[in-house]
């Protein structure tokens, strides 16, 4: 059996076994997940209407790394789809400087986001919170069940906690199903009422997925067999942390030997794109709004007339002619022609190319992803922290 088009006794032999399985898995994982999602409908409901008469509330969107991105993609989405006060803020970044993101004493759904539960900094975070004496409600989205976040706040009268699959957290240090699945149930719980267009999009999606593994997948192995001094990923508004998302991607499986940088698109104008004078990979995510991608199209124009030693990797939803004409490598997905409402709602297939780049660069490089924590240099869960408090 091949799994991200090698052959399984051959990842085994190069200790890339079960980071490959983990991407590939997603599709079962995706399908699992908004099943559990509407075995639980009512249970969302019940505490979405709690929340909801709560006047004056803020929502906070907490995690770390991957998590933290994942929070990143969906903050806007849901901002307008709660019209409340929704603020995406990395743990790490909050117990530092609480004080910079917490403003008032208005009450407060903090969302809890991270694989395994027990995070120092997002354990802190909720204990911000409640010194400050806040009325707190919490939502749990937490890839292992017996997390010490879990536990402590899972039963609790103003909390809510839905299982992931337990199959999301396994062994590789590379979020890659502990990354969308995050979104998935941000995005299904928050906007439960409208799960049925979620459940129609996630068909679609693993589609996409079954097409992008058996056919696609060879046109990442091409991209990857080639050497980079640089890798830039570029991305708008809720594709940008999906790009910053590839970097940190690139380089957990590297071990840091692959140089990354992220961007939005305009931004790539203003000084980075002298990147381009190395031998760059620049990866184009593409949003799907009409009025963004006209300038994301003259970006891409402008990169590959002036591409020097790159190359470049474009990725839409919907094929495009022009975007065809200026790039060498091309992705496209959607080929059921499904109308998405947000660029949120299209990282799903995004991920799967920054996720298999990563892990093939990382296997031409050498390393074995699947031992990368043995070293004992970076952890699955981060070690070492120590909270120092006000």
């Amino acid at each position: 059996m091949r799994i991200l088009g090698i052959q399984e006794d051959e990842l085994k032999r190069i200790d890339g076994y079960h980071t490959a399985l983990e991407m590939e898995r997603q599709l079962e994982l995706w399908e699992e997940g908004i099943e559990t999602i509407k075995r639980n409908t009512d249970k969302i409901r019940a505490f979405l209407n709690k929340i909801e008469e709560v006047e004056g509330l803020k929502i906070y969107l907490v995690g770390a790394g991957s998590s933290a991105k994942a929070a990143a993609i969906t903050e806007n989405y849901l901002r307008r789809i709660t019209k409340k006060e929704v603020i995406s803020i990395a743990s790490t970044t909050l117990i530092e400087n609480e004080d910079s993101y917490i403003l008032d004493n208005s009450p407060v759904l903090l969302v809890s986001l991270g694989g395994s539960g027990n995070t120092i900094e997002g354990l802190e975070a909720v204990e911000i919170f409640k010194k400050k004496g806040i009325e707190l409600y919490q939502l749990l989205i937490i890839c292992n069940g017996k997390g010490e976040i879990i536990s402590k706040y899972g039963e609790d009268k103003n909390s809510l906690y839905i299982p992931i699959p337990p199959r999301t957290k396994d062994k590789s240090i590379a979020a890659t199903g502990e990354f969308t699945l995050l979104i998935e149930y941000l995005l299904l719980i928050f906007d439960i009422n409208n799960y049925d267009y979620y459940e129609d999009m996630f068909k679609n999606i693993i589609e996409d997925a079954g097409r992008f593994l058996k056919e696609d997948i060879y046109k990442a192995h091409a991209i990857s067999n080639k050497i980079y001094d640089t890798v830039a990923a570029l991305g708008t508004g809720a594709l940008n942390p999906l790009a910053s998302e590839m970097c940190l991607k690139i380089s957990e499986l590297s071990t840091g030997l692959q140089r990354t940088e992220f961007h939005s698109m305009l931004e790539f104008r203003h000084g980075p794109k002298l990147t381009m004078n190395s031998k760059c990979l620049i990866s184009f995510f593409f949003s799907n709004d009409s009025h963004s991608i006209k300038y994301e199209l003259d970006v891409l124009k402008e990169c590959y007339s002036d591409k020097i030693n790159s190359t470049i990797a474009a990725i839409s939803m919907d094929y495009d002619e022009e975007i065809d004409k200026h790039c060498d490598y091309y992705f496209y997905f959607n080929k059921n022609n499904f109308k998405h409402k947000d660029d949120s709602h299209i990282v799903f297939q995004y991920s799967l190319y920054l996720q298999s780049f990563a892990i093939l660069n990382a296997i031409r490089r050498g390393s074995k992803t699947d031992l990368i924590c043995e070293s004992g240099i970076v952890n699955k869960v981060a070690q070492g922290v120590v909270i120092y408090k006000r």
